[in-house]
């Protein structure tokens, strides 16, 4: 961190597929997730950063991922709530994913 250098082979990694569904079709690849195996090193460098730089970095507050006490389960809440809002009230709700 002190050399503000980081090498090539830290951004390197190996894509696995996953089945999101064993009980669809293994043929389709829309039935399937990448996710990406990351050296070690990198992972311990990227702590070192995120702790390092923790103060300064600041994400939004309608961002659900990615950030500690807070996840997809607060996403669904949120939207879920929202569309009851409107609903409750007479108006039509249109939801694109």
């Amino acid at each position: 961190m002190s050399h503000g250098y980081v090498p090539n082979s830290f951004g390197v990694g190996v894509i696995v597929p996953l089945v999101k569904d064993k009980t669809g079709n293994i043929n389709n690849v829309d039935n399937y997730r990448g996710i990406t195996l990351s050296p070690v090193i990198s992972k311990l460098f990227e702590m070192v950063v995120l702790d390092t730089c923790d103060d300064a970095l600041q994400t939004d507050s309608l961002q659900f991922g990615f950030k500690n006490k807070i996840g997809t389960a607060d996403a669904i809440f949120t939207v879920k709530s929202t569309i009851k809002y409107f609903i409750d009230r007479g108006s039509s709700v249109c939801f694109f994913a």
